[in-house]
């Protein structure tokens, strides 16, 4: 399983900064320049259309917001 340390180095070195980048963006972009082995290509749940790594991509994200290491995009007023 590729570890977070991983994924948030490809991020910071291949994904554009300073600018909104639509997750199937950076999810091809990661796809493309990091290693996944085979239990990064198994879905999460039975039932889950997400691939592990994927998953583990967007919670990194989240987190990362969450702690300010990077800067989520403005919502809209009034939309959620």
């Amino acid at each position: 399983m590729t570890d977070n340390a991983t994924l948030w180095q490809a991020l910071q070195k291949h994904v554009p900064k300073k600018t909104w980048i639509p997750m199937s963006d950076i999810l091809a972009t990661l796809r493309s320049c990091v290693l996944l082995d085979q239990e990064d290509l198994e879905h999460r749940h039975s039932s889950s259309g997400a691939l592990r790594w994927e998953s583990n991509v967007r919670r990194l994200l989240r987190d990362k917001t969450r702690t300010g290491r990077i800067r989520a995009r403005k919502r809209k007023s009034g939309v959620r």
